[in-house]
């Protein structure tokens, strides 16, 4: 079964603070709300949504949504398809 990613291309992707080391990767918002354990509901979509705008508007992309831990939260295009 294919993955569905974030906005049809993109990974969600969680740094440290330091912007140095990879904490978390997810191919869309569903699979956060299954990693902290919340139902997959349209209110929680949502929500996780308004938090992952909240945090890539500001100019350090820094946020405690995912599990309270501060980290840089960025969005990655998949090349996949262009590596064919």
């Amino acid at each position: 079964m294919a993955r569905t990613h974030y906005k049809g291309k993109y990974f969600i992707v969680f740094y440290d603070e330091a912007d140095e080391e990879l904490l978390h990767m997810f191919d869309n918002v569903k699979d956060i709300l299954l990693y902290q354990g919340k139902p997959l509901s349209r209110s929680n979509i949502n929500l996780i949504n308004v938090e992952l705008y909240k945090a890539l508007k500001r100019s350090d992309h820094l946020s405690r949504f995912l599990n309270g831990e501060l980290m840089r939260v960025y969005i990655i295009e998949n090349d996949e398809e262009n590596e064919l």
